[in-house]
């Protein structure tokens, strides 16, 4: 067969899952199938399609204010996705989503695994997940904004810093991290986070917030 100077494989795939409870009614499924194209650049394309029933026997909060009722729901929807190859100088996931949502509709997109390096030692890793449903109780959209930095000082020695917005509980957050192997196989670690409420009025209040330093050792006998 002639090898293709575009493609390198092509891949099909297909899933079920059942789980049921203790009276032996099925409390959940799912069936997916999925494409996959993998490119000579180490690119891939991939398509999934998903059949999913759910049990639900208490109310299902899915965003402030909104709420799915109990009873049992078959819903189905289509995930398209294109991830760009690890040795790219940016690479990552961007993705789409859309079908139906227990009794709704939700459309989804996302750019997740997204690493761009900069610099040879200093690179930014961004994520951005947005959701917007439809459904009976109510509209809702939700996004989840994430930026992570890193900068090797050397080899042992490193710097790493995440900072986070979720809307759908209106919080910002972050997270320092310095990491020194001073030994082989003793670091210490300096560790700085912090949660604020960006519901409050000004500069958003502080919910929590903690600085760790870890020390260990390691003895050899």
């Amino acid at each position: 067969m002639r090898r293709s100077r575009v493609v390198r494989r092509y891949l099909f795939e297909g899933a079920a899952e059942y789980l049921v409870n203790r009276d032996h009614r099925l409390e959940s499924s799912s069936n997916n199938a999925r494409f996959l194209t993998e490119f000579q650049s180490s690119d891939q394309f991939t398509l999934d399609v998903t059949a999913d029933q759910e049990l639900l026997v208490r109310p299902f909060t899915v965003a402030r204010g909104v709420s799915i009722q109990p009873g049992e729901y078959r819903f189905a929807s289509a995930n398209a996705s294109y991830a760009f190859g690890q040795q790219r100088r940016a690479s990552g996931t961007v993705a789409v989503r859309a079908g139906e949502f227990y009794n709704g509709h939700l459309t989804a997109l996302s750019l997740t695994g997204a690493r761009v390096a900069l610099l040879k030692q200093f690179s930014v890793e961004p994520s951005v997940t947005i959701n917007r449903a439809a459904l009976p109780a109510g509209d809702f959209t939700t996004s989840l904004l994430r930026m992570r930095t890193d900068y090797a000082f050397s080899p042992l020695k490193f710097l790493s810093a995440l900072v986070q917005y979720s809307s759908n509980d209106r919080t910002f957050s972050s997270n320092v991290r310095f990491r020194w192997e001073y030994r082989p196989g003793s670091e210490v670690f300096v560790v700085y986070t912090d949660e604020r409420d960006t519901t409050t009025p000004g500069y958003p209040g502080l919910r929590n917030r903690a600085f760790v330093v870890k020390v260990n050792r390691l003895f050899r006998f």
